[in-house]
This record gives C-alpha cells, sequence and structure tokens, in this order.
C-alpha cells in the first residue's frame, strides 16, 4: 500500500493564507493614509471657500451700509437746501412787501404836499432881441428835472408768488428815453421808457419772511441828475389749506337691483374741502360700480344720487360708498350696503269683457258713449294699450280695470258685425301679454220706436273669497262658484287652478238653467287639510265671455285631521284618502251607499240614488 505524505503541502497552503492577510493589512494602511491626507485637503479648501465667501458678504454689507448712509446723508442736504430755500424766498417776499408799504406811504405824503410856485419868467426887452434868443437856444438844451411817481399795479401776493411770478409796477411823470432800474430791495431787468410810463417787472431775489417787501427804483435821464423812487408790495397771508374729516351718510343700507338702476341710492356728506371738489363712489376699490364728481358747499357738504347703468343687473351683494376730497387726496370712511334680487314677477294672467255686447255704429262713434272694456287681473302700473285708440294706460291697482273705447271715424264706414280689437299688458319683470276682443256693431232698429233693452250681462262669483282649510275640506261648506245671466241652456265652464301647490287642477261643464244661472261647490277630500292651503284662480266661460276671480284657502286654528267629517270627507268610494287630488264626482262617487243626495247643480236640486248620476257631471270635489 501507497503513502501519501499531505503533511508539507498542507503547511505550505497555511503559510500562504497566513503571509497574504499580512500583506493585505499592509496595503490598506498605506491606502488609508493616502486617502485621509486628501480629505484634509478637501476640507481645508471648503474652509478656505467658505472663509472667502463670509468676507465677500461682509463686504457686500458694508457697501451697502455706506451707500445707505450717504444716500440718507444727501437726502438730508438737500431739505436743508430747500429749507434754506424756502427760507430766503420768504425773507425776499416780506423785504418787499415792506420796501413797498413805505413807498406807498411816501407817494401819500408827497401828494399832500402843494406843487411847487414857478414863478414865471419876465417878458423880454424889446431892444435885446439878440440876447433873448441866445436865452431860448440855451434852455432849450437844458433837461426837465425828473418828476415821477411809482405804484404796484398787482396789488396783494404772496411770497411764493413774489419769487416765482413778480410784481408789476409802474412808472408815470417820465419822457421817452427814461431809463428805469432796479436799485435794492427787489431784482428785474432794467426798462427804458417809450413815453411818459413805463412798467418793470420785479421779483424776489432772498426768501421773503416779512409781511412787506421795500424797494427802490432808479430813474435815469440825460442832462438831469439820477433820481431814486420807492414803494412797498403788500403779501398775502400764505394760509394753508383747512383740515378736512370728511364722512358720508346713505340714505339706505338695503337697495333692490331695480331701486339701484331707477331711482339710485342717495348719499350725503360733510367734513370735506369747503368749495372743494370731491367724487363720491361706489361699488368696490377694484370695480365701483359708479362714479359722481359734485362740488361741497362753503360748509364742505356734499349731496349726490349713484345709479347703476349697465345692460345686466348689478348683482346681489355687499358693497360701499365712499368720498374722495380731491385738494387733500383724503378718502372719506367708507359706508356700506347691500343689494337684494328683485322679487319674482307674476306673469300676466288676465282676461277682458266688452259692455255692452251690442252697439251701433252711430254709438261706437261716439266718444260720449262707445263701449267700456273691463280688464280683470291687471297689477299696478300695468301698461295697457288698445289698438283702436292707440293709447297707453296705467292701472293704478290691482284687480280689474276699466278702458273706454270708441271708433274715431265715419260711423258710415263701419259695417253691421264684429269689429275685432286688441289689448296689450306690458309688466316690467316678464313677457308682455295680448288679449283679443271683439266689438259687435248691430244695425239701427227702425220698426220699433220703443229702446231695446240691452241682455243682462253675465257674471260669476266667488263665495266665499277666503276660507279655512278645516271648512274648505268639509264638504258641507267649500267655495260656492256661480254665474247668472248666461244664455239658458247655454253649457257653462268651470275652471279651478291652484297657484304654485301641489293641487290637481279641475274643470267641470254644466248646463245652465232656464234663468241662465249655474253653480258648482269646490271642496277638499283630503284629511290633510293644510296640503290645499294656497291661493287659487277659478274661472268660468258663458258663450264668448271669460270672467275670472280668486279664492285663498287659509290655515286657520283647525287645518289638520280629519276635519271632523269621519276622516273620509264622503269620498270613500273614491279609494280612500288620496293626498291633494282632485277627483271629479258622477262616476266617482260609485261608493256612496243607495239613498237621496241633494247635490246643488245650475242652481237646481236634483235628487240622485244609487252609484251612477245619469244627469252627468255634478258639483265638484278636490
Amino acid at each position: 500500500m501507497k503513502k501519501i505524505i499531505l503533511a508539507p503541502a498542507v503547511a505550505l497552503a497555511f503559510t500562504g493564507l497566513v503571509a497574504s492577510p499580512v500583506v493585505a493589512a499592509e496595503s490598506t494602511s498605506a491606502q488609508s493614509a493616502s486617502t485621509q491626507k486628501a480629505e484634509q485637503k478637501k476640507v481645508e479648501a471648503a474652509k478656505a471657500e467658505a472663509k472667502k465667501k463670509e468676507e465677500a458678504k461682509k463686504a457686500a454689507a458694508e457697501k451697502a451700509e455706506a451707500e445707505k448712509k450717504a444716500a440718507a446723508e444727501k437726502a438730508a442736504a438737500d431739505k436743508k437746501a430747500k429749507e434754506k430755500a424756502a427760507a430766503a424766498k420768504k425773507a425776499a417776499a416780506d423785504k418787499k412787501k415792506a420796501d413797498e408799504k413805505k413807498a406807498a406811504e411816501d407817494k401819500k405824503d408827497d401828494a399832500k404836499k402843494p406843487p411847487k410856485k414857478v414863478d414865471p419868467k419876465p417878458a423880454p426887452a424889446p431892444k435885446d432881441e439878440d440876447k433873448d434868443a441866445k436865452d431860448d437856444d440855451k434852455s432849450e438844451d437844458k433837461a426837465n428835472p425828473i418828476n415821477a411817481s411809482v405804484q404796484v399795479t398787482s396789488g396783494e401776493v404772496t411770497a411764493e408768488e413774489l419769487a416765482e411770478e413778480g410784481v408789476t409796477v409802474k412808472v408815470t411823470g417820465l419822457e421817452k428815453g427814461d431809463k428805469v432800474s432796479a436799485k435794492s430791495g427787489l431784482t428785474g431787468p432794467a426798462v427804458t421808457a417809450q413815453g411818459s410810463t413805463a412798467t418793470i417787472t420785479l421779483h424776489s431775489a432772498n426768501e421773503v419772511k416779512q409781511k412787506r417787501v421795500n424797494f427802490a427804483l432808479q430813474l435815469e435821464r440825460p442832462g438831469t441828475q439820477s433820481v431814486t423812487e420807492t414803494s412797498v408790495v403788500p403779501l398775502a397771508d400764505e394760509s394753508e389749506a383747512p383740515e378736512v374729516d370728511p364722512t358720508v351718510s346713505l340714505s339706505t343700507d338695503e337697495i333692490s337691483q331695480s331701486g339701484i338702476e331707477d331711482d339710485g341710492i342717495k348719499v350725503t356728506g360733510e367734513g370735506f374741502t369747503p368749495n372743494g371738489t370731491v367724487t363720491v363712489v361706489g361699488g368696490s376699490a377694484q370695480s365701483p360700480f359708479a362714479t359722481q364728481e359734485v362740488e361741497a358747499n362753503a360748509d364742505g357738504e356734499i349731496s349726490a344720487t349713484l345709479k347703476f347703468e349697465g345692460d345686466d343687473a348689478l348683482p346681489a351683494g355687499d358693497y360701499s360708498v365712499w368720498g374722495v376730497d380731491q385738494e387733500s387726496e383724503t378718502n372719506s370712511p367708507a359706508q356700506d350696503f347691500t343689494i337684494t334680487e328683485d322679487d319674482a314677477v307674476d306673469p300676466i294672467d288676465a282676461s277682458l269683457k266688452v259692455d255692452p255686447k251690442e252697439i251701433t255704429a252711430e254709438d261706437l262713434a261716439n266718444r260720449e258713449k262707445g263701449v267700456t272694456v273691463t280688464v280683470s287681473g291687471v297689477k299696478k302700473d300695468d301698461k295697457i294699450t288698445d289698438s283702436l285708440t292707440g293709447e297707453t294706460e296705467t292701472a293704478e291697482a290691482d284687480g280689474d280695470y276699466e278702458l273706454h273705447l270708441w271708433y274715431e271715424g265715419n260711423p258710415d264706414s263701419l259695417e253691421v258685425g264684429a269689429v275685432p280689437f286688441t289689448l296689450t299688458i306690458d309688466r316690467e319683470g316678464t313677457e308682455s301679454e295680448t288679449l283679443e276682443g271683439e266689438i259687435n256693431v248691430v244695425g239701427e232698429d227702425d220698426g220699433n220706436d220703443g229702446e231695446t233693452e240691452a241682455p243682462a250681462e253675465a257674471s260669476f262669483t266667488v263665495s266665499p273669497k277666503k276660507i279655512e282649510a278645516a271648512d274648505f275640506a268639509n264638504e258641507k261648506k267649500g267655495v260656492t262658484l256661480a254665474v247668472e245671466n248666461c244664455e239658458p241652456g247655454a253649457d257653462v265652464h268651470f275652471e279651478v287652478n291652484p297657484k304654485g301647490i301641489n293641487v290637481t287642477a279641475y274643470e267641470n261643464t254644466v248646463k245652465a238653467d232656464d234663468e241662465g244661472n249655474a253653480s258648482v261647490n269646490v271642496f277638499g277630500t283630503s284629511s290633510d287639510a293644510s296640503a290645499y292651503v294656497g291661493a287659487y284662480t277659478a274661472t268660468a266661460t258663458c258663450g264668448d265671455d271669460t270672467m275670472k276671480d280668486s279664492f285663498t284657502v287659509t290655515e286657520g286654528a283647525n287645518s289638520g285631521g280629519d276635519n271632523g267629517n269621519g276622516g273620509d270627507n264622503g269620498n270613500a268610494g273614491n279609494g280612500g284618502d288620496d293626498g291633494s287630488q282632485l277627483p271629479r264626482t258622477g262616476a266617482d262617487l260609485g261608493g256612496l251607499t243607495t239613498g237621496a243626495l241633494l247635490l246643488l247643480v245650475g242652481g237646481a236640486a236634483i235628487a240622485l240614488t244609487g252609484r251612477k248620476n245619469k244627469f252627468g257631471q255634478t258639483p265638484t270635489s278636490f
């Protein structure tokens, strides 16, 4: 058997394993030292960069501070220079005013002195003609002495006006060629007289503080001694603008959209600059809806009316009004107000009736007769225009409105028959409505010497006009709709329409009795009587006449429950309580037990038995 000795190899292997880590460890140590050195340099470079930035930032701050300080010093110097210039200007104005006053006083004193008496020259001797001629030539060469006066024509001025605009000084008593120049007190360019007067403009050279400025003018004339004339310029007080404390008030703090357009909102104010200009603004600072410029009175009071003028209504919401004092550039505190939405406008629901129904052409063309047209269902301020006259009338109250119509023309041109016409009703906030009507023209009745009595006019009544819900839901009460003076036997059509409540509309047709009368009774069947609370429109049509009226169901004291009627209101055959519906009578009364039931139809009592009504529809129930 062979033996394999592995020990040396293993030893070498382990030796190699031990030696390698030693070499690796030395290599890592050297690399770490190099890395640390690089990192240290990097940190030092970062510190140097940060230090450099900090120094630059500090230098920039110092520079900004220096510039700020220099600007402040410059502003202070400019302010000081302006104050100094203003003081010098005021001093010059004061001096000028004083000089002018003194000159005026001196002039006044000179005026009081009597003029110098000049002795007349002796007449020349007759024998010395040559000598006198020489003396005359000599006197012509000699100049007259200056005897002038000075007057400030500008009147009282302020120190600022004296410095900027100056004053006008008029010198009289001059001769052509005389030179006038400023000597003291004020300055200005010299002028040369073109005649007996000269005008010079003078200004103050320094700030004037006194109340008047004295000045002197030098007057020069060739061949004679120059003269100095003095005067004074009075200075007006430069009163500062009065302090203002403007406030405004409004006539109301709430107005409708149509109100701000039609009437506007009235504004009053006080505390503004007397006789100054004020701008009254309404709206917001970013979006005013109206502005008006007014002038305050002597007490600083204003009044204005702001209206909105636009294609669409101004949106409802909160707005403000304030006044701007233009002279002091001061705003008053704002006053708030609210614009509310306009109330919804009821649509037009109108009808017309002509009286008399028949008329002769002669009477229709007679303005004193004509016909009367009654329009029902109008509202106050409705505009009503008829096609016959073209005139427009305005309703003064809600309800019925009467118009008097006639034919403007020759009655011979009217033919027997219907004359159609229209009435147009305009109501602000809703669509217009046009009603059509006709006037029946009849021929003259030559076969009857007596007057023919006109047929009675049909009428429509609703009773009661106001009823409590408990009574309305009681079949023994309810509301009665009645028509009189219809054509006997004619169909009379009734309608009831609720306004804005969940109750089904009702309509029924009955025949007029022998006297032309017809009526129906309307009541509610729901156990909840409050469901009927609201307004109702009732309409009756009799032949060509359509008549309208209305009634109202109110809550009352007992508007709920079964209304004291056993809960079914006598309508058990209709399937019990059906809420606020409008079932018809007649066949719908099949649930009634046999027996007699008296119902008022067309003004007559009719007995009904059994489940069906052979006479058709009977008084209605909701």
